[in-house]
């Protein structure tokens, strides 16, 4: 009987002990700060890999239209195009070397756009609860491509008002204005055509137009 009255006092001593109750608490406390403090990270890392992800799939698909539009490359070409460049630009922002992957391109010749979606699967920092640690992140973007050809005109004056300064600036812009229009389009399948047109009284064309004259 001595023996159980000594048991229930320690076990009574035990309870009313609170030696040590901060260590505890603190010990929980920081338990918890670390895995919010883990889970934040994993949050903007997240974050960060889609909003790169998104930049380079951006980029990769106005690209794309434009070498459509440009009659650079065909539609057939478009994914193949598309996931080079995703390929050559993934290491945009956190992501690794050809960690962007293109899971689908729609080429839609009604509406005269181009989809791409695309994912990229990123390695967490701080995995939680022994779960994966790699996350997928995906990204879709469409652009506006045209298969028109393009007919420029430019009527210049080349009268004698613009004799001195003004006519060797009007030559400059005239000649960045053709080279724009005509760079990096197809040589085979050109979509853009400038013609020239000067305003005079009159135009020397030399041997240009003789047969004509």
């Amino acid at each position: 009987m001595r023996q159980f009255r000594d048991v229930v006092r320690g076990v009574d001593g035990f309870t009313r002990n609170r030696e040590g109750n901060f260590a505890v608490l603190f010990g929980a406390a920081v338990s918890v700060l670390a895995l919010g403090v883990g889970f934040a990270v994993n949050i903007s890392q997240l974050y960060n890999a889609r909003s790169s992800l998104q930049g380079v799939v951006d980029a990769a698909v106005t690209s794309t239209a434009r070498d459509l539009t440009l009659g650079v490359i065909t539609e057939a070409d478009a994914s193949k195009t598309v996931q080079a460049f995703l390929d050559a630009n993934s290491t945009a922002g956190i992501l690794q070397a050809n960690q962007a992957a293109l899971d689908k391109l729609t080429v839609d010749r009604t509406a005269n756009t181009v989809q791409a979606d695309a994912h990229a699967d990123v390695g967490l920092f701080f995995p939680l609860f022994s779960t994966d640690s790699m996350r997928r992140v995906t990204a879709s973007t469409t652009a506006l491509y045209s298969d028109k050809t393009v007919e420029v005109a430019m009527m210049l004056d080349v009268t004698g008002s613009m004799a001195g300064q003004k006519i060797k600036d009007l030559r400059t812009a005239a000649s960045n204005a053709v080279n724009s229009f005509l760079g990096g389009q197809s040589a085979t399948n050109p979509r853009v055509r400038v013609a020239i047109v000067p305003y005079a009284n009159s135009v020397n064309v030399g041997s240009l137009a003789a047969s004509t004259v």
